[in-house]
């Protein structure tokens, strides 16, 4: 991944994102009522307005533009708790502080750790960091036998979103390219930003791969990591996991 565009584009793009996904984990940090662990900070996505809300938040990212896009928010945020952004590798993480109050992997992250062993080690930091009685969320995409099956090449829409200046808007499509046999996707990411005659002043295509899990998989994971699951959604508003279901929301403790 081209890492310095994805930071220019990653806002925009995340304004797609499900919806009820920054609630979600916005309650949950607040549900916790003490420190936070955020794997996959990104640009602050989540992290800035939690640390708005009042929270103490460790964010981790292993690449810089996006944690440099992440402190130039914060430049404009008005944080009452505290916000620390650490570059660094979640699959061999070792902070200092190891009994933060919740952990968390949002947006799919974990699914762009495209190494089976090291998607387990990234489970194992999260167990290291948390203490006694800590919760760990996380969420995957639900691989679908229609998703992941699917024509290679045929896009999709992900949304439109208007721009903060006037008139001009962001279409953003996808094209997935599953390989089943490894459980990869490499994915091609596009933004075509649009001005008010709907001519296209900007097109960025974006690539991303993802190595996704099936449900008894991430089970498997959890056990081996040394975790066990509470609670498993199918959708950020608390829905059941089913067959008909886009994502996978985990929520853990310690085993």
């Amino acid at each position: 991944m081209d890492y310095v565009r994805w930071a220019e584009r990653y806002d925009i793009f995340y304004e797609a994102a499900p919806e009820g996904e920054l609630e979600f984990y916005l309650n949950a940090i607040d549900r916790s009522g003490g420190s936070v662990l955020e794997l996959g900070v990104g640009t602050g996505r989540i992290a800035i307005p939690a640390a708005v809300m009042g929270h103490d938040i460790v964010g981790v990212d292993l690449n810089r533009p996006m944690l440099d896009r992440a402190r130039q928010k914060l430049g404009d945020a008005p944080v009452v708790g505290s916000i620390e952004l650490i570059e660094a590798d979640m699959c061999g993480l070792d902070l200092g502080k190891k009994d933060f109050d919740l952990v968390i992997i949002p947006a799919h992250t974990l699914a762009l750790v495209t190494d089976a062993d090291l998607q387990l080690e990234a489970l194992k930091r999260c167990a290291q960091h948390m203490a006694p009685e800590a919760v760990c969320i996380f969420n995957l995409f639900y691989p679908s036998d229609d998703l992941i099956n699917g024509e290679p090449g045929e896009k999709f829409l992900l949304g439109v979103i208007d721009d903060d200046e006037p008139g001009i808007r962001h279409v953003l499509t996808g094209i997935n390219d599953f390989d089943t046999a490894i459980q990869t996707n490499h994915c091609t990411q596009i933004i075509e930003t649009l001005d008010s005659r709907g001519q296209i002043i900007d097109r960025e295509e974006l690539r991303v791969e993802f190595r996704y899990l099936h449900h008894e998989q991430a089970l498997d994971l959890l056990g081996k990591a040394g975790m066990r699951l509470i609670e498993v959604f199918g959708d950020f508003d608390g829905s059941p996991l089913e067959s008909e279901s886009e994502e996978m929301i985990y929520v853990c403790r310690l085993a």
